[in-house]
């Protein structure tokens, strides 16, 4: 845990905080919680934190985000409640989203190129790892993927996004996909701006000319992933490896205004790189 409480209400990060400043009583920043924590100082393989001692009132909250280890929606949603917690009490952490990389109709220039290769040969690519701070770009699903397991909410929920040309809090950006759907019809999204939207898919719908992935339809709820016959080749996953699964997918929303009786959400998906299994 990386933020706390002080007595004073205010919140600390562990970096910023000084015992004999600050005082001995910091509590848990989840408002679920507010569990007595202790600091724990920086060492040569550890960076300061905060943490329960495990003992009498000093115990996470089962319902606290530090808890136990999140899994990427539960994540997600913890990221932001935690974010109107977070804002403008922290340092934010900036984080570069660049998926030119799986879009089959990017062509990269030569010097983008040549720079990719030098960062191979010196061994210096961005990976996800459990570090102090997050990377400073990701260009997958996968590492998006990864940033929501590897970090603490806390973390998370202090990152903004950097997105064609654009800086965002990273809940604004990732949603399950009912969330997202409602923004759009209510215009509160850009949409200028590509989403991540995670959910699960109920079933498949396959044309000569365009494919339909379909969300479950809860809550009159209408979702789809698709896909133009250019990019089928691009696109090969099979019906049983989709339906029932939950994933991540990323791509711009756009109102399908041809029913006039029901509000449909489609997001257009050009290969497999634009899904990450959940």
């Amino acid at each position: 845990m990386r933020s706390a409480i002080l007595a004073s209400g205010q919140l600390i990060s562990a970096n910023e905080y000084t015992p004999e400043i600050h005082g001995s009583q910091i509590l848990c920043m989840d408002p679920s919680c507010k569990a007595p924590v202790i600091f724990v100082p920086s060492s040569d393989t550890i960076s300061s934190h905060f943490k329960t001692s495990g003992k009498g009132e000093s115990i996470h909250a089962i319902n606290c985000g530090f808890f136990q280890s999140l899994s990427f929606q539960d994540s997600v949603a913890k990221v932001t409640e935690y974010q109107n917690i977070i804002q403008n009490s922290s340092k934010e952490l900036v984080v570069r989203i660049n998926m030119n990389a799986i879009d089959p109709d990017y062509k990269p220039r030569a010097v983008e190129r040549e720079e990719k290769e030098k960062e191979k040969k010196d061994g210096q690519e961005v990976k996800i790892k459990k570090e102090q701070t997050p990377p400073q770009t990701v260009s997958s699903l996968r590492s998006v993927k990864k940033l929501f397991t590897s970090y603490g909410p806390d973390v998370l929920a202090s990152i903004i996004i950097s997105i064609k040309g654009t800086k965002v809090p990273i809940s604004y950006l990732i949603r399950n996909y009912k969330e997202a759907h409602e923004a759009l019809w209510t215009d509160k999204l850009n949409q200028n701006l590509p989403y991540f939207v995670h959910g699960v898919i109920e079933w498949v719908i396959r044309r000569d000319k365009v494919w339909y992935i379909n969300f479950v339809n809860e809550d009159n709820c209408l979702y789809s992933l698709v896909i133009f016959e250019k990019y089928f080749k691009h696109f090969t996953y099979k019906d049983d490896e989709l339906k029932g699964k939950e994933i991540l997918a990323y791509g711009y929303l756009k109102k399908n205004t041809f029913s006039k009786e029901k509000q449909s959400t489609e997001m257009q998906i050009k290969s497999n790189s634009y899904i990450e299994f959940l």
